[in-house]
């Protein structure tokens, strides 16, 4: 009878670090020694630390033939299997519908759309409609959620239908995820900030003299991000969020003409301000205007440093999805195109994810183990 091999811990840890999170999922399932090493807070840490074992994905939510659906891809095993790409080619990838998120909501309601804020160190928020709003922290890799407590309405009355903003992010001084909330009342934007360790909201002192324009907050430089137009004059102004000290701060838009939709991003860690176009009608037909250029912000808060950038491919809308290498960029052209783009050379390949519909929401994450909810999706509504 073959004898159990009973491995010292440090050569248990050395082994589970190098296993895909999925499968350290399992191994918590093998005996409570298992379930103890591998939640040990040290052993998470440097876990989501090792880069060399890292895999970044891609995650969107597409609309396509009226059906919604959240979707991952491993784009570094894809870039892996696809080392010489041409310019001008086309790489067709298998992506995973990360169904589990909304799978309990086709019984309750005709009609249910999931969006996604972040993803910010391994999970995102996920916000689903169904009748109601119900907001979720997720982790893909582990498939646990966290559920939101409903957000506290500050004042009364707010109007039907008024645009409310959100951010989610990470503060290393305190090792906390951070959600944050703004709800626009006409005459100004009330915050408040979700904390994990509390699972409670607060409310930031004060209302501020904006108003919404989108909803999505942009995390660079540990600050969130969002376009708001100032009540005072209606000018143009970014407004950002510090996680660390929870301050709010102006910093300039670049000299975009008025007559000009534009829309907050991030390019890799700077900030970047992209063109909308908008239909334009002639005598005889109706088109749309392209763009030839953006707008990055290469030193954090100097007005000074925004810089033009110029893409050979025309856009109507462009985003970047957080994905790049030391040669390309990911990005999102006129909402149907994921775009491998290098701006050196102004080449580019296209990444074809098998889907025909419309980009909701694209971004990047990194396989992380923390943090651990101890809620499943299923039946957590």
């Amino acid at each position: 009878m073959e004898g159990r091999v009973n491995l010292p811990p440090k050569i248990m840890l050395d082994i589970f670090s190098r296993l895909p999170v999925n499968h350290l999922c399992r191994c918590k399932c093998l005996s409570r020694v298992c379930r103890s090493l591998l939640s040990d807070p040290d052993f998470v840490a440097k876990y989501n630390n090792n880069v060399f074992f890292q895999r970044r994905r891609l995650l969107f939510t597409i609309l396509a033939d009226s059906r919604p659906g959240i979707y991952s891809l491993n784009l570094d095993q894809l870039l892996n299997e696809n080392p010489n790409v041409d310019a001008g080619g086309l790489v067709a990838a298998a992506s995973t519908e990360l169904d589990f998120v909304y799978d309990h909501l086709r019984h309750l309601a005709r009609y249910w759309f999931p969006f996604v804020h972040g993803p910010c160190n391994g999970l995102f928020l996920s916000q689903l409609y169904f009748g109601d709003f119900s907001y979720s922290l997720v982790n893909p890799a582990t498939k646990e959620s966290k559920k939101l407590p409903k957000i506290p309405i500050w004042r009364r009355p707010m109007k039907p239908f008024s645009l409310q903003l959100y951010g989610l992010g990470f503060d290393p001084s305190t090792n906390e995820y951070k959600v944050i909330n703004g709800q626009d009342y006409g005459d100004g934007i009330v915050f408040s900030v979700y904390t994990l360790q509390t699972d409670s909201w607060r409310q930031i002192d004060g209302s501020f003299p904006y108003k919404a324009l989108g909803y999505d907050g942009i995390m660079v430089n540990g600050a969130v991000h969002w376009l708001v137009r100032k009540v005072a004059d209606r000018s143009l102004v970014i407004i950002s969020f510090t996680l660390a000290k929870e301050e709010f701060r102006e910093i300039p838009v670049p000299p975009v003409p008025s007559t000009l939709s534009i829309k907050l991003g991030a390019f890799r860690t700077w900030l970047c301000i992209t063109l909308v176009s908008k239909q334009t009608k002639t005598a005889t037909e109706k088109k749309q205007i392209t763009y030839n250029q953006f707008w990055v912000m290469n030193e954090y808060e100097v007005s000074e440093s925004w810089i033009t950038m110029q893409v050979s491919k025309p856009y109507k809308t462009l985003s970047h999805s957080g994905f790049w290498t030391e040669s390309h960029d990911l990005m999102v052209f006129d909402r149907s195109s994921l775009v491998m783009y290098n701006f050196s050379d102004d080449k580019f390949w296209t990444l074809d994810v098998g889907k025909v519909g419309t980009f909701c929401n694209v971004g990047t994450y990194v396989e992380s183990r923390e943090p651990t909810f101890h809620s499943p999706i299923k039946n957590s509504y």
